[in-house]
């Protein structure tokens, strides 16, 4: 047996005499420098010269060395109902460039009937489901002749189905579209049931690894060497964090300058042009004050980042000049109900700055014991370096604490609704109300102008804090890093999975639904726009043109051949459609060929060596006779009908 790809090659952009590759010559058909070529059109046979390279190549590799002839018998499958047309370029293909001395002609779905009918000889009945590689064919046989009148075709075969399967995996893996190729899909399709493995998932999700070259592992170092790695990462993440201090440095200083020339438009006294600028403005900016609070505060932080940069000590904050309260000498009686509102608002702005005094000299002592903590944390490295390691730890993990905290309690105040902005609220109340316990009723909060000065209270970027805090653990974790191997192990490990990339996992296609929905193609064809009919109402068509009785002595017989008889589970859906189609209670029959793709080559191979040969076979003399579309019918073949004689005047 001699099996190989049905078409040939040659190098795309060579002359005539560039060498034409053949079949198993053919190392990779999805190269693109190849114009391949296929003697078929569907199913037929159209390139009569691409036939004569493909037998050629036949007849050189089954040993055939006779000179100038093939001297032996041919059997040769043809497509059902082929054209006289086609079959006599045949015959004048073998009878006069090969001098054959007989040719018998058979249909390659009724050779692997043969081959697995038990006395095919006999006047038997059977209905053949034939799915080929580019068509599908519902042949009924009738007294052991095929009846042609009442045989369909699908245009839909292995064909299509590798194609389907392709576009569907070059949609689900877009990276590999290349990758994906047709050679490919039908080697998936073909080998598809012979990958399996252990878990559940694996029993129904097949894998189907493409080439790939794996990489060199990078885990093979020395301890030196990843010494070396890990003073590189902590040199890097160290210039990272210096280019985002010079990089938030230069923002804060095109901000500041922006600020600052609107602010000089109001000391040119140009109150108009002002209020342009301050309007359009990123920052809804309502008054000056506000103006030159956020230029107080951009000037603080840029000054504590040069400092940072430069690596001293940052300069003390300087409380901006002091505002004047001037309504809260003056007793309520003497003032409008405006200036009341506004004496409310005054003291509440009062208490808030000297809070913030007060707590900008807590944060300077605070600032002075972290120095002296600083230091005596350097003795304590060098004296007892494991409980130095422990301690930082522990001061990195409180900071994370209280950033957790105040970012949770940040939303809460934002929000109206939430116990913690209503407890501020109630302590702004108290403010405004001087301390006093007398009970009144209490409206601070309802007027949105309120809720105007608890915003300046505690202002969204107000965040000098919480700055010093992101620093000083990003200090805390950059030591960590130099000086705790198993640091860095955590923090990836506080990640999530692993992040390593898996490459082989990246080249390998996992086959799930496409399992079931390519043999779907088979019974819907308008999955893919092609209006005809699925092989089970095909098949019920061709039932109902015969009567009663004979429906029930065909469907006794019905026959499955072709490649695509071999998904799984295949037979069990024709069985489940013809149940449903064939009337309540009545029997049938479905098998399978033995072997779908070869039962036709076994069939035809088997009537070769029958003696009835001679008697089916059209010899030299009789295809001079009768022309080269003459056909002596046989169990296997087509029925012949001759061409009709034009009428001449």
């Amino acid at each position: 047996m001699l099996t190989f790809k049905n078409y040939t090659a040659k190098q795309r952009g060579k002359k005539q005499e560039s060498e034409v590759l053949i079949g198993n010559e053919i190392n990779n058909a999805e190269i693109v420098k190849w114009v391949l070529r296929t003697q078929f059109d569907r199913n037929l046979v159209t390139l009569y010269d691409v036939e004569e390279q493909v037998l050629d190549y036949i007849f050189a590799h089954l040993g055939i060395n006779t000179e100038g002839c093939v001297q032996h018998p041919v059997v040769m499958t043809e497509a059902i109902c082929n054209p006289n047309y086609c079959r006599q370029q045949m015959s004048e293909l073998l009878f006069e460039c090969y001098h054959v001395p007989q040719v018998s002609f058979g249909v390659d779905a009724m050779f692997s009937w043969y081959r697995n009918h038990p006395s095919p000889k006999d006047k038997c009945d059977s209905l053949v489901l034939s799915c080929g590689y580019q068509t599908t064919h519902i042949l009924p046989v009738l007294d052991g002749r095929m009846d042609p009148k009442h045989c369909r075709r699908i245009n839909l075969g292995g064909a299509q189905l590798d194609a389907f399967m392709q576009r569907l995996l070059q949609l689900k893996y877009p990276g590999h579209m290349a990758a994906v190729s047709l050679g490919r899909a039908e080697i998936i399709q073909s080998e598809l049931e012979e990958w399996t493995s252990d878990t559940y998932y694996d029993d129904n999700v097949h894998k189907i690894q493409l080439p790939y070259n794996a990489a060199v592992s990078g885990n093979q170092l020395s301890a030196d060497q990843m010494k070396e790695r890990r003073e590189q990462q902590i040199k890097r993440l160290k210039e990272a964090n210096a280019k985002r201090r010079l990089e938030k440095l230069q923002s804060d200083e095109e901000k500041l300058q922006e600020l600052m020339s609107v602010q000089e438009l109001l000391e040119d006294e140009d109150e108009e042009a002002f209020n342009r600028a301050l309007q359009a403005l990123p920052h809804d900016y309502s008054s000056a004050e506000e103006l030159q609070d956020d230029i107080n505060k951009l000037t603080v932080s840029i000054q504590r980042l040069k400092a940072k940069i430069m690596g001293t000590e940052p300069p003390a904050v300087e409380e901006s000049k002091a505002p004047v309260y001037d309504l809260l000498d003056i007793p309520d009686d003497q003032l409008t109900t405006d200036q009341l509102s506004a004496k409310k608002r005054q003291r509440i702005l009062k208490n808030a700055r000297e809070g913030r005094i007060k707590a900008q000299a807590i944060q300077r002592e605070k600032q002075q014991r972290e120095r002296e903590e600083e230091r005596r944390l350097e003795l304590k490295r060098k004296s007892n370096f494991v409980g130095w390691l422990q301690e930082v730890r522990n001061r990195r993990q409180k900071l994370l604490e209280m950033r957790n905290n105040r970012k949770q309690r940040k939303a809460d105040m934002a929000k109206r609704r939430t116990l913690a902005s209503q407890q501020r609220m109630k302590i702004i109340t108290q403010l405004a109300g001087g301390g006093s316990k007398k009970k009144k009723e209490d409206t601070f909060g309802q007027d949105d102008a309120d809720w105007d000065v608890y915003k300046e209270i505690h202002p969204q970027n107000a965040d000098s804090d919480s700055d010093a805090e992101e620093d000083k653990l990003e200090e805390l974790e950059t030591l960590l890093r130099e000086h705790d191997p198993e640091f860095q192990k955590e923090m990836d490990a506080s990640m999530g999975p692993s992040t390593e990339f898996d490459i082989a996992e990246y080249y390998r296609l996992h086959l799930a639904i496409e399992k079931i929905r390519v043999p779907e193609l088979l019974f819907q064809p308008s999955m893919i726009g092609i209006e005809q009919a699925g092989i089970s109402e095909a098949m019920d068509f061709v039932i109902k043109k015969y009567q009663p009785d004979v429906q029930n002595r065909i469907v006794q017989d019905v026959f499955l051949t072709g490649g695509c008889a071999m998904f799984d589970r295949f037979k069990e859906r024709l069985e489940k459609d013809l149940l449903e189609l064939r009337p309540f209670k009545s029997k049938f029959n479905l098998s399978v060929a033995n072997n779908p793709i070869l039962d036709a080559w076994y069939g035809a191979r088997q009537w070769a060596l029958s003696p009835t040969l001679p008697i089916y076979s059209v010899t030299k003399e009789e295809y001079e006779e009768k022309g080269g579309e003459y056909l002596k019918e046989n169990v296997t073949s087509n029925r012949y009908i001759p061409t009709p004689v034009t009428a001449t005047k």
